[in-house]
């Protein structure tokens, strides 16, 4: 093995910003050894800083990898070998990722909303032109059948995508937003203006282009409905969003960028000894929801840990698997477990992610 360059090669691993994120000040060759499989595998050591213990990395024939765990030489083999079976199941996850990839774009579900109206108004028009003022697209719509359907109105975008605009001139049953209302922990008034809702608008966008598309379609429609007086209120996702908040989501748009807030929700709920958190909206694209259980975290911590999640998984187009552990951040592991949900999809199973202490 050539040392030499394996320590170049590793400091530049662990300068990473997910992984040390600088260089370490010492880096020590240990000894090698070939695993069970054959893989050939070199034991190295490092310091974060002058004064800081031994940590332990390897650099082999499946990857360079460390949990930065504390050097033990009298079991170092065996702390590499775990790191050895780590780096095989995580390349066997990403060649079944990709496979996964191709089955999540008809898997995943249509993107739905119900708009909360304040009046019993049905604005395709005002819709339309919102839309078109927004984004400088226009959309196509199909009257062929609004004599039938004089309370909906059906669109494409010319990419293969459809958008269903149903109008429901009565309040969402069983007060099924009011209770929803009530998570939507930015929105003080989230209770009190989705009570006041007369009417509501069923959206839903599907079609055969990539899920990131009917994502981002989806978006467009919402901010062009958002701007609609008398639209109240967003029910989705196990929320009632605030117009102003999918409003403040054009410039992410504009970017071309997913606005991720507005497409899955950050659950929060507090737990004997810190706080639950949950994921809703990840089954739109195909993906599992996420639960994080009774954690010693402040509110921020749990709402930081959700986002993390959500734009890896999404923006990577990656799912998590049981008993896989991940790396998201320096002092970031987590140990997957899939089972029947808890705070979200409770008639299904979620993704619980639990924190390995290092």
């Amino acid at each position: 093995m050539d040392t030499l360059t394996a320590r170049l090669e590793i400091a530049k691993w662990l300068a990473h910003p997910a992984e040390l994120g600088k260089a370490p000040k010492k880096i020590e060759f240990v000894k090698e050894f070939d695993d069970p499989e054959g893989i050939h595998c070199g034991i190295f050591r490092f310091k974060a800083g002058l004064l800081s213990p031994w940590r332990l990395i390897i650099y082999s024939d499946s990857g360079i990898f460390s949990e930065q765990e504390k050097y033990d030489p009298d079991h170092d083999i065996e702390q590499a070998q775990k790191l050895i079976d780590y780096l095989k199941q995580y390349w066997k996850n990403t060649a079944q990722n990709i496979e996964e990839r191709k089955e999540r774009q008809t898997e995943a579900k249509p993107f739905c909303a119900f708009v909360l109206k304040s009046e019993l108004r049905f604005e395709p028009d005002l819709f339309e032109k919102n839309y078109q003022n927004l984004w400088g697209e226009n959309l196509n719509r199909d009257t062929s059948d609004e004599e039938l359907n004089e309370d909906k109105a059906f669109y494409s975008d010319g990419q293969g995508n459809s958008i269903i605009l149903a109008y429901m001139p009565s309040k969402v049953p069983n007060n099924e937003a009011e209770t929803n209302a009530t998570y939507n922990y930015y929105w003080k008034e989230a209770v009190a203006v989705t009570s006041s809702h007369k009417a509501h608008l069923i959206v839903t966008v599907m079609g055969n282009t990539t899920v990131k598309r009917r994502a981002m379609l989806y978006s467009k429609v919402l901010l062009a409905l958002c701007q609609i007086d008398g639209n109240i209120g967003v029910y989705t996702n196990g929320v009632v969003y605030e117009p102003k908040m999918v409003l403040g989501m054009k410039n992410a748009v504009n970017k071309d960028d997913l606005p991720l807030p507005l497409l899955v929700w950050s659950g929060i709920g507090k737990a004997p000894n810190g706080f639950d958190g949950w994921t809703n909206g990840m089954k739109q694209f195909g993906l599992s929801e996420m639960e994080l259980f009774d954690q010693p975290y402040d509110f921020q911590e749990i709402q930081s840990y959700l986002i993390l999640l959500i734009d890896y998984c999404i923006n990577n187009d990656i799912t998590f698997h049981d008993g896989e552990t991940v790396g998201l951040a320096p002092g970031l592991t987590l140990k997957v477990e899939k089972s029947k949900g808890k705070n979200v999809d409770t008639d299904g199973e979620t993704l619980k992610l639990v924190k390995v202490e290092m």
